[in-house]
């Protein structure tokens, strides 16, 4: 390895032709002894993306971390933390960076800090590999990962080992690159259980700092796997789709901002799938997507040429006109080309009927059912259910005993209606002009936000006049039919309006082995759980709380249904509540419609699934599938805006 200085000369040298040393700027003068306290302050200032002048002021944190009377550490520490935030600001502050960072290596050589050293290497290898100087800039990341290593330091050495595995893929050794890449997301879960959640505009900071890492790993395996022969590429296959894996499993902790629930919720043993069942599992990559397909006969993989922007817009595109009962075969069929046409000849030849998808990302707020092959629906011709991982299906069989149900609705909201949080139904999509309007009104809403905007005021009014207005438009009254109905069908419990208080629904599920739980009632699955809750008549009904109602019963729910509830509208991360109402309330299964629709449908839809259900000769994807057929067929409600949004997640036999 060349010497240190000799690669210094280098670069400071290609530094300054690429950009001339810039004046320091002055910053705001600080109290002496309050100057290192000051500085860690600008430098925080200088994350934001809207910080004003950040190169001056970058410039100027360097001299003042040169100046301040500070222990050689704590130097080095702020030369550091200036030096990365100027490597960030493109070529005119890479001088400034590097004298920084150079800088903060040696402070931290004299007084053998480990840690600081390992960083400073880091920092330096970074600005090599901007300049595609991939050498140097290895030499460098490999020089940080020796003195991250005698520390331990899982944090540095996940992001070191990750520098090698793209310096090395640049580089054509992908073997090497492999092995860096499963070094980094070792070192992450080693210490995944002891990384914060935090959120900003909504997104974990998994989704912004780790998942890259996952996804480097997975990419270069599926790339792998093309070429590998034997029993070399399923196991490829296997290992990219583990690594998908533990993405999906943390983002469900996130959602619950809680890591035991998720391991709590894993059954001992995933069951494979069975004859003429297929385990899908689509995988968005920035400039391709891969679908795996596992069946009884194996792995099989297809590329499909479409960047992950294409996908996301002609999801967003489909999705809206869903949502509006609009225009949606062009969109239908290109995603139908797109998501399943490259896996027909598998499916057909496996002679597969039930396809469990596993979605990833935007992919979770898309209803496979309403995917068009130009001419007929998916639906059709595939039973089709939902997992939100592969490690949170048992693939267990249906119980024999005759099912109980425990049928809770609201169709005249109580006390409850004043203990709404006004946050959460701030952000909630505007739909007052949408479909339920256009087609058929129902006589009761189906929509929460809907019917908040419709008692909106500019004037201050009585509280008591707003809550009584708020009940009326929160009102559902084909509930009570649907309740009815279903009461014919299936032996159980009913707790209707007033009855259906929090602590009668407590007593019911605390006395009764119920199979089935159905609820009928306004609910939100938001972006987190935080946003995500069910009305009772008095009290809302939040995830946590359905878990502290659930962990008292002796048997676990089989189904838990949610007719009246919808996701968020336009955040990939909504569909997640319904993993979570299954997860939180011990559930196989939970049935529930990512947009509202109409009483009359939703009747229609409920007692159909439940009639089929009670034959005893279909799976609950099966009863599912039957009752969007039966709709598709009827021609009235053929519309995917009318049967699409109903999906079921979880065990789907």
């Amino acid at each position: 390895m060349p010497s240190f200085d000799l690669l210094r000369a280098i670069v400071v040298g290609t530094f300054l032709l690429a950009a001339p040393m810039l004046p320091l700027a002055a910053t705001t003068d600080a109290p002496p002894d309050d100057g290192a306290a000051f500085l860690r302050a600008e430098l925080k200032a200088l994350h934001s993306p809207d910080a004003p002048k950040p190169l001056p002021r970058a410039a100027a944190a360097v001299r003042q971390a040169r100046q301040l009377p500070l222990a050689p550490n704590e130097r080095a520490s702020l030369l550091l933390r200036a030096g990365s935030l100027a490597g960030k600001l493109g070529t005119p502050g890479l001088r400034i960076a590097f004298d920084a960072l150079d800088e903060a290596r040696s402070l931290a050589e004299t007084v053998g800090d480990e840690r600081l050293m390992a960083e400073a290497y880091d920092g330096l290898s970074d600005l090599y590999e901007k300049q595609r100087r991939n050498d140097e800039a290895l030499q460098l990341a490999e020089t940080g990962v020796l003195h991250a290593q005698r520390i331990n330091g899982h944090d540095l050495l996940m992001r070191l080992e990750w520098r090698l595995g793209r310096l090395f893929e640049a580089q054509g050794r992908n073997d090497l690159a492999l092995a860096a890449l499963r070094r980094a997301v070792r070192h992450i879960e080693a210490i995944r259980a002891d990384i914060p959640i935090r959120y900003q505009d909504g997104r974990s900071s998994f989704r912004e700092t780790l998942e890259p890492i996952y996804l480097a790993l997975a990419d270069l395996l599926l790339r792998q796997s093309r070429v590998g022969t034997g029993d070399t590429r399923p196991a490829l296959l296997r290992q990219a789709r583990n690594t998908v894996e533990l993405i999906k499993q943390t983002e469900l902790e996130d959602y619950f901002r809680d890591r035991c629930t998720v391991d709590s919720a894993r059954p001992a043993v995933a069951a494979g799938p069975s004859a003429s069942t297929a385990i899908y599992y689509p995988i968005v990559l920035p400039d391709r997507l891969e679908l795996l397909v596992e069946s009884d006969h194996g792995f099989e993989q297809r590329t499909v040429n479409v960047t992950a922007a294409q996908l996301h817009k002609t999801i967003a595109n489909f999705i809206a006109a869903l949502r509006s009962a609009g225009p949606y075969r062009a969109d239908a069929e290109r995603l139908y080309g797109w998501l399943i046409a490259p896996i027909d000849d598998l499916l057909k030849q496996r002679h597969v009927d039930t396809l469990v998808a596993v979605p990833d990302g935007a992919l979770r707020l898309v209803p496979l059912a309403a995917l068009h092959d130009g001419s007929h629906f998916l639906a059709e011709r595939l039973t089709i259910t939902t997992v939100p991982g592969l490690s949170f299906s048992g693939g267990n069989r249906p119980s024999t005993a005759t099912p109980r149900i425990l049928l809770a609705g609201l169709s005249e909201p109580g006390p409850v209606v004043a203990k709404l949080p006004e946050s959460v139904v701030n952000q909630m999509p505007e739909t007052a002009a949408g479909p339920l309007s256009r087609f058929a009104p129902p006589p009761g809403l189906r929509s929460l936000t809907e019917a908040t905007q419709s008692v909106a005021t500019p004037f201050p009014e009585p509280a008591g006049e707003h809550e009584r207005k708020l009940r009326a438009a929160l009102a559902l009254p084909g509930v009570k039919k649907e309740i009815h109905q279903l009461e014919g069908l299936v032996p159980g419990n009913v707790l209707l309006d007033q009855s259906f208080t929090l602590g009668a629904f407590k007593q019911q599920l605390a006395d009764h082995d119920f199979s089935i739980v159905h609820i009928a009632s306004h609910g939100l699955f938001g972006a987190s759980m935080d946003d995500t809750f069910i009305m009772t008549y008095d009290e809302l009904l939040t995830l946590n709380g359905l878990q502290a109602l659930m962990t008292q019963r002796r048997k676990p729910v089989d189904l838990i249904t949610l007719s009246a509830c919808q996701t968020a509208e336009g955040d990939d991360r909504a569909p997640l509540g319904f993993a979570g109402v299954a997860i939180k309330a011990h559930a196989k299964t939970a049935l529930g419609t990512l947009w509202p629709v109409s009483d009359e449908v939703t009747q229609t839809m409920m007692s159909s699934f439940y009639g089929n259900l009670a034959h005893g000769d279909k799976s609950k994807a099966g009863a599912l599938r039957a009752a969007q057929r039966t709709l598709i067929a009827g021609g009235e409600f053929d519309h995917p805006f009318y049967w699409a949004p109903f999906i079921l997640v979880g065990d789907w036999q």
